[in-house]
């Protein structure tokens, strides 16, 4: 419904006054709605950026800073996936098992293995990285990982 129609449909509920259309009021309503409308787009827009499953510029932007994850993937699906996808992790996901969740946080292809000598967690990524998207994937899978557990990336 635009600004203009919810004002004419509640003032004409009351019978006071006639709008229609070449009257007065009927201009005044409209000049009204013209600036309600900037209000309304304005509100329904950042409605829709408030929630992530909705979101499609400042705030997946916002949030993604805001959790400061490296996303593999700039489709707006996949920075939609990333964020919802870290906001699911629970401390419960700290383990081996729940690596794989983390790994899928990033966007990140590969399989995780455990080296017995010395202790530490291997990732071996199968997709293809810059040096730069390397480095950030290991610092940030790092801060993910478990403290007591070292970890290494392999390309």
């Amino acid at each position: 419904m635009t600004a203009f129609e919810s004002l004419q449909e509640k003032l004409s509920a009351t019978g006071l006054y006639d709008i229609s259309q070449g009257t007065l009021i009927y201009a005044e309503l409209m000049a009204y709605a013209e600036g309600l409308q900037i209000v309304y787009d304005i509100l329904e827009e950042l409605l829709r950026e408030c929630f992530v499953p909705t979101a499609e510029s400042y705030g997946l932007l916002r949030r993604g800073k805001l959790i400061r994850h490296l996303n593999l993937d700039h489709t707006l699906p996949g920075k939609r996936q990333t964020i919802l996808l870290t906001l699911s992790l629970l401390q419960t996901d700290y383990t081996l098992a729940g690596m794989e969740k983390v790994r899928d946080s990033f966007n990140a292809h590969g399989s995780f293995s455990v080296s017995a000598d010395p202790l530490k967690v291997i990732f071996t990524c199968t997709d293809e990285l810059s040096a730069v998207q390397r480095q950030r994937l290991e610092e940030e899978m790092a801060k993910q990982m478990p403290c007591w557990l070292p970890f290494e990336l392999e390309t």
